[in-house]
């Protein structure tokens, strides 16, 4: 086995699915690096902001185009919706492989919540010890994050880990997911998608209709938000796992033209609160999971082992890169080019501080996320404090 190999093997993350689609840790690896752009570009922009005029900004392509990775976000609740369709679906449209919900529920505590909350104590513990800040303001920010509540309770950013909004989307879509997925019970195959369409144009319409009501509650950043984009990946795999199924390998580059077509526009149809944009907008991110698999060079791309492997890194990445492209962007902004467009800035910002983000994330992954995905890992747990008590 060589290096190369060797660290594969020991980034690439363990699965307990049925079985596993690499096209969708590669769809996730689009998804984090959007947003690692678009953070890069808050960051990097704010950096500069005191020392040139805003037409520096404007006037850059980059800095327009990386303003929209906030789109990174979306894709993953539609591959949320996605992954969590698949195993109620195939149990209510075929009968087998039933889903115990303690079951749902227990794995998705034991897989997600270590690594979130050990990210959080050590995001709390950089806030006192190193940002000096009073543990009796920040302890209220923490604690609601921790149970999930901090847009609800404060209605802003989390102090700890402002990136913590979406998981708290997230954790409100897995509680709902096995009523949603009632929908895989309707027979009719027309009935069923046709709802599901209607859902998905219902969501859109109410968060836009509603807005006043719903930013009164303090729920702008909830599921009454992204529901539609959840549903989306619900429709997907009611394709996926019933007419597409059977042409996953008839490939053509009929399906490159428009998946690539669908991820660049996903980028120019992002404006929330216009009905038109939406719809378009996830028009393009169904087509772009059927040219996950229908494409052959988008499928070729996104099945790349290293693209896969990052993708499959993507929570570790997600929980810490916020903080680690803050704290290393401070030391890069000295080599900052005034006399530099920002494009070019931008790519020098891009080539230093990005693999940093990445290694860290890795270290992150290896060590405290990639142990959680073995299913069995709180038995062996217990096994191992018996041991050490006997």
């Amino acid at each position: 086995m060589s290096v190369l190999d060797t660290i594969a093997s020991k980034l690439s993350r363990k699965t307990s699915s049925d079985y596993f689609l690499p096209e969708i840790d590669g769809f996730r690896f689009y998804a984090i690096f959007t947003v690692l752009l678009y953070h890069l570009n808050t960051h990097v922009s704010r950096l500069v902001s005191g020392s040139v005029e805003m037409g520096y900004f404007d006037a850059s392509w980059t800095y327009r185009a990386m303003s929209e990775g906030g789109i990174g976000v979306n894709v993953f609740f539609a591959i949320s919706g996605f992954i969590l369709a698949l195993p109620f679906a195939r149990q209510r449209l075929f009968g087998i492989t039933k889903v115990s919900l303690k079951g749902y529920y227990i794995r998705r505590l034991t897989r997600l919540e270590p690594p979130y909350v050990i990210s959080l104590l050590l995001f709390l513990l950089v806030h006192w010890v190193i940002v000096n800040e009073n543990m009796s303001d920040i302890l209220p920010n923490f604690l609601a994050s921790l149970l999930y509540l901090h847009n609800i309770v404060f209605d802003q950013w989390s102090l700890i880990n402002p990136v913590a909004w979406s998981l708290e989307v997230e954790v409100q879509f897995y509680l709902l997911a096995p009523a949603l997925a009632a929908l895989f019970s309707i027979r009719n195959v027309r009935w069923r998608r046709a709802i599901m369409v209607i859902l998905i144009i219902v969501s859109m319409v109410h968060y836009q209709m509603n807005y006043e009501i719903i930013e009164a509650l303090h729920l702008r950043k909830s599921i009454f938000m992204h529901l539609h984009q959840f549903l989306i990946g619900f429709l997907f795999a009611d394709l996926f796992l019933t007419d597409w199924k059977s042409k996953l390998e008839m490939k053509s580059h009929y399906f490159d033209v428009i998946g690539i077509a669908s991820l660049v526009l996903l980028l120019v149809f992002n404006e929330p609160f216009n009905f038109v944009h939406d719809v378009i907008f996830g028009i393009c991110l169904f087509l772009s999971f059927l040219s996950l698999f229908r494409g052959k060079l988008v499928n070729s791309f996104f099945s790349n082992r290293w693209v896969v492997i990052i993708g499959g890194m993507c929570y570790s990445i997600y929980l810490l890169h916020y903080a680690l492209i803050a704290f290393i962007a401070g030391f890069t902004r000295k080599v900052f080019l005034t006399d530099m467009n920002y494009s070019v800035n931008f790519i020098i910002q891009f080539i230093i501080v990005i693999p940093v983000v990445l290694m860290i994330s890795a270290g992150y992954f290896v060590l405290i996320e990639r142990p959680c995905m073995d299913k069995n890992w709180p038995a062996r747990l217990v096994l191992w404090f018996k041991g050490m008590g006997s």
